[in-house]
């Protein structure tokens, strides 16, 4: 008798057995689209909408990525630097000084013993061929930043359908419980027994 009980809860519809809005939340947080199909409805916009944006953030890394390697390439064409081992820093300060010798003399100026001078040597020395080709490189470092900076948005994008889709889920879980399940399952497999009584949501 207690197996025939557990068999029977097992095998009874989906649409008899009411679904919790919590796990619901939880399902379509952590993969959009899967509490609706939890709460019997369709996830498909919230699923189509979230591989659209992961798709755009590794588009835009990529992007971040060719438009790096080009400055970088530029800059060792241009000014003869030397890219291989560098922070931002030494990227930033590329753009802003013509050569190694002028950032030195600011500093100095600005920072007096206490400046962070580049070391002498061809690897942290660089002198551009002339003042476009720096602000060239300067627009090319940017371009490659604000891809960057988007592929972050497109992340801030992706919790917030997740946080929709989550609360929609939980929403349509709520309303199938009140309206289309009225009477919720009992089952007490040990004592054998079966029961549908009406719902106290």
């Amino acid at each position: 008798m207690r197996l025939l009980a557990l068999c029977l809860a097992l095998s009874l519809p989906s649409s008899l057995q009411a679904q919790s809005p919590r796990q619901a939340f939880w399902r379509s947080l952590l993969l959009p689209g899967w509490g609706q199909h939890y709460a019997g409805g369709s996830g498909l916009h919230f699923a189509a909408v979230e591989a659209g944006l992961w798709t755009g953030y590794l588009g835009l890394r990529g992007l971040e990525q060719v438009r790096q390697t080009h400055y970088r390439s530029y800059a060792a064409q241009h000014a003869g630097a030397h890219p291989a081992g560098k922070d931002s820093e030494y990227f930033d300060d590329l753009g802003f000084y013509q050569s190694r010798l002028q950032h030195d003399q600011y500093a100095l100026y600005q920072q007096g013993p206490a400046a962070q001078l580049y070391p002498e040597g061809p690897g942290f020395s660089w002198e551009w061929d002339s003042e476009a080709a720096r602000l060239q490189y300067r627009e090319l470092r940017n371009a490659s930043a604000s891809a960057g900076r988007q592929a972050l948005y497109t992340t801030g994008l992706v919790v917030a359908n997740r946080v929709i889709a989550a609360v929609h889920a939980a929403r349509l879980a709520r309303k199938g419980r009140v309206s289309a399940l009225p009477v919720e399952l009992k089952v007490d497999p040990l004592r054998g027994r079966i029961a549908l009584q009406r719902a106290l949501w």
